[in-house]
């Protein structure tokens, strides 16, 4: 294989934080929004922050990347509250990164299949996002030491659409200059990593480590439990 991508959520990464992450945003909204409407309370922001997440998942259902721009504009309208422009790219900026204040888990064996896959092929990254850009993300890859490991890197975010869109696909393939037969991709979820990649004539390895409930059937190539598995498969495909 020429290019070997790899999914972030459940594949590389585990979130095991969010629910900490989701009250800090709540509260450094509310601070930031008491500037300028003293009377909004918790429990205001509470219900506005769940039509914000219920108009953020309907986009996602439908597979239409969204943005944390979109998720407070909707946040604002949903309480009839009017901020300057610095304030509300102010919070914008906080639910993007708060991810950095607790990392994710890095998975068993992620970061030494990663590095030796590069040693073998050019790497790219396919990652859907929600709360947290692609920015961000790079900057969990860099804490851990992976970054760099990567040539090419498609976020829905900035590309606008979501797996399995094979649009995700297409951007590693035109960056990295590679046919698809020639690239696998590696991910957690049949619906979208494994079904988008064989759609665009890619081969793919389902990683199902991180949620042992996952059925095994699958139309991927290959179905792996650990990541330290992924050396004797790329051989075989």
């Amino acid at each position: 294989m020429k290019v070997i991508t790899f999914d972030f959520w459940n594949t590389l990464f585990l979130d095991q934080h969010e629910e900490i992450r989701q009250k800090k945003r709540k509260s450094f909204a509310l601070n930031v929004l008491k500037r300028h409407h003293s009377a909004i309370e918790f429990a205001h922001l509470d219900a506005a922050f769940l039509a914000a997440d219920q108009a953020f998942n309907t986009q996602w259902d439908h597979r239409r990347a969204s943005t944390m721009k979109f998720h407070v504009e909707q946040l604002l309208s949903n309480l009839s509250a009017e901020i300057p422009e610095s304030d509300f790219m102010e919070i914008v900026e906080y639910f993007e990164t708060v991810l950095l204040e607790h990392m994710p888990a890095i998975i068993l064996n992620a970061a030494e299949s990663v590095k030796h896959a590069g040693t073998r092929s050019k790497l790219g990254l396919i990652s859907d996002t929600g709360y947290s850009p692609g920015r961000t993300l790079r900057r969990v890859l860099d804490h851990f030491g992976l970054e760099t490991s990567f040539q090419a890197f498609s976020f829905s975010n900035e590309t606008g659409y979501l797996k399995p869109r094979p649009e995700c696909f297409y951007r590693i393939l035109r960056e990295l200059n590679v046919s698809p037969e020639d690239c696998v991709h590696i991910g957690d979820l049949e619906d979208t990593d494994i079904a988008g990649a064989k759609k665009v004539g890619m081969k793919a390895i389902k990683y199902i480590g991180s949620n042992p409930g996952a059925a095994r059937e699958s139309i991927a190539d290959a179905v792996i439990d650990d990541l330290a598995e992924l050396p004797e498969v790329l051989n075989r495909l």
